[in-house]
């Protein structure tokens, strides 16, 4: 939700040599004035996928399988994409969060961590704005993507964000009982969110590497999201 789609333009790209047929959503900017921050960034985040198949077409062929993936901040969201695009005929057979927190029911990102709070408050603007997310942590971003030209990159597209986006309280749907779910950790930045995530019997791996390792190493997350999904279903 915090960046853009060129912090996973890499991954897609090796997700097509392995033939698969990845999207990436790129939500608009959220408006300035509005009280609900979930919603339209949901339906661009529909827009993105492909029409479901006909019922003439699965006749023909097995439906497209769809797996929703989803970074950081997106996570807790998760639940509600699989749950619309089910509920427009796509087939979710999965479920995969990459370093974020595991969706709570009815609970914001600022109830979960009270410390952001107190930082986004300290970095609220006067337009009721927070700057671009890598500008949070100053230095730091050098170490997370130490290549210049990918910070340029993924960074170009960050923009202000709304601080009562934080405060919005999020569903969490159940979702039927087909639809596997699964976690990748990249480091130990949400360890918490790893550890639940194995105890409800969710599939989990956790690499080596900074919050962006999808940028510095597309190929093995690539290969790892798509190991997590056939575990997935045994």
């Amino acid at each position: 939700m915090l960046l853009g789609p060129e912090s996973w333009a890499g991954v897609s790209s090796v997700l097509r040599t392995l033939r698969q047929d990845p999207f990436v959503a790129a939500p608009r900017p959220l408006p300035r004035e509005v009280e609900d921050f979930v919603t339209p960034w949901l339906e661009d985040v529909l827009g993105a996928i492909p029409p479901p198949a006909s019922p003439q077409e699965c006749l023909e062929q097995p439906a497209p399988e769809l797996v929703i993936a989803g970074h950081s901040s997106a996570c807790p969201r998760l639940l509600l994409v699989a749950e619309a695009a089910i509920a427009r005929g796509h087939h979710v057979t999965t479920v995969l969060l990459v370093n974020g927190r595991v969706p709570e029911d009815g609970l914001s990102a600022t109830d979960l961590d009270p410390p952001l709070g107190r930082l986004l408050d300290n970095l609220t603007r006067p337009d009721d704005h927070v700057p671009p997310w890598h500008r949070w942590w100053g230095s730091l971003m050098e170490d997370m993507l130490p290549n210049a030209l990918d910070r340029e990159r993924v960074f170009g597209e960050a923009r202000p964000i709304p601080r009562a986006l934080f405060d919005q309280k999020i569903p969490a749907p159940r979702l039927p009982d087909d639809v596997r779910l699964a976690f990748l950790a990249m480091g130990d930045m949400y360890a918490p969110s790893m550890d639940e995530a194995r105890q409800q019997g969710w599939s989990v791996a956790r690499m080596e590497g900074e919050h962006l390792h999808q940028v510095v190493n597309p190929v093995a997350v690539a290969c790892t999201m798509m190991a997590l999904v056939s575990q997935a279903h045994g």
